[in-house]
């Protein structure tokens, strides 16, 4: 029996006792009927009766679900669709807005992660990106980053491997960022403990993968002796390859004056994010006013959150980020008795107004650039 099925039964059977305990508490026929199907998949999971594949589906709906869940299983659905019904949508207009300036300053910072490479036009770095970025929304396990690498190399003939590192690199910038922007939050607007939690568990993370990359420039070679030592000559020739492309996407790394434009464009990036939360969070009335750490601990929040639970297009992570945030940094005594219903709808509108601009840049960037179904299979 394959060991990733043995660890897929035993998500499933995580989810099922999830579901359990929710129906013990709460005596819902829908938890009921959770908990059988998750049962039956973690059964299924372990024969050959189900391939890898519909596990995989299987799965992220099931995480989905349970994330849903902790946001909507005890909400007053006619409250709920009464908060989206009298939501203010103009609200929406200067988010897209936002968001799509975000892509543009984004495009740029990565024309400067591939400057060691070679340059890189405005508008082929901004169609790739949009590809990407959809694709990570529609595709299973962010396979819009390789989506991404694919399309520019296939546009400009960069080595595509060397396009994917200066990905590593930039998810590496981006993580750094948003934790910079949680500290500074936590120490001015919110003492809640599990935040500061994820904030001190994200640094661990992102120092770790950081250094990680600082030791492969700056010892590669100690990769190709380890590589020449133990694999064929044939294979190790193949893998050598493949990895001087892929460092001649981490040069940046020794260009000092290329790493502080990255780091500034890099705030700019993800100070506008915080600010396309904050206006789509005010087409709801939350009795309390919104107060400015909250969007600001908002963003590593969901961007944490979509990375350890990747679901497609976040569904489900993305709620409960966006809802826990909320619970932590507004007033207690002064929300509004629909409160609950209100946050949840906000979590819905707040993530629409981030995916549509994504999604449409995405399609049109996909229709500009000529490319099929065949070309996402090739990219994979």
């Amino acid at each position: 029996m394959k060991q990733a099925n043995i660890v897929r039964a035993l998500i499933f059977a995580g989810i099922a006792g999830f579901f359990g305990y929710r129906y013990y508490t709460l005596t819902s026929s829908l938890h009921l009927g959770a908990l059988v199907l998750f049962v039956g998949l973690a059964l299924l999971s372990l024969s050959p009766y189900i391939t890898p594949r519909w596990q995989t589906i299987t799965l992220n709906i099931g995480i989905t679900w349970l994330c849903l869940d902790l946001v909507f299983a005890t909400i007053n659905m006619a409250e709920f669709i009464n908060a989206l019904a009298q939501a203010n949508y103009w609200m929406l207009i200067p988010a897209f807005i936002i968001v799509l300036v975000h892509f543009v300053v984004r495009t740029v910072r990565w024309q400067w992660l591939l400057k060691p490479m070679g340059e890189v036009a405005f508008w082929p770095a901004f169609r790739a990106m949009s590809i990407g970025l959809a694709g990570n929304i529609i595709l299973p396990a962010r396979a819009g980053e390789f989506l991404r690498a694919y399309v520019l190399g296939r546009s400009t003939g960069l080595r595509k491997t060397g396009v994917f590192a200066t990905l590593v690199v930039e998810r590496i910038f981006d993580g750094l960022t948003v934790l910079v922007f949680l500290v500074i939050s936590i120490f001015f607007g919110t003492s809640n403990e599990v935040i500061r939690q994820v904030a001190v568990a994200g640094f661990v993370v992102y120092m770790v993968l950081l250094a990680g990359v600082v030791a492969f420039v700056l010892k590669r070679h100690w990769a190709d002796i380890v590589i020449n030592k133990l694999l064929p000559t044939k294979w190790a020739e193949r893998l050598l390859s493949l990895l001087d492309g892929f460092s001649s996407g981490l040069d940046i790394i020794k260009d000092p004056r290329l790493l502080a434009y990255v780091s500034l464009l890099s705030l700019a990036t993800w100070l506008l994010i915080p600010f396309s939360f904050w206006v789509s969070l005010w087409a709801f009335d939350f009795g309390v006013p919104i107060p400015w750490p909250t969007s600001f601990i908002m963003v590593p929040m969901v961007a944490l959150g979509m990375t350890v639970i990747a679901t497609p297009g976040g569904v489900g992570p993305f709620q409960l980020a966006v809802t826990i945030t909320l619970d932590a940094t507004l007033s207690l005594s002064q929300r509004i008795s629909n409160y609950d219903e209100v946050a949840g709808a906000a979590s819905i509108v707040v993530h629409v107004a981030q995916l549509l601009p994504q999604l449409a840049a995405g399609f049109v960037s996909f229709w500009g650039e000529g490319l099929s179904t065949s070309d996402i299979n090739k990219a994979r």
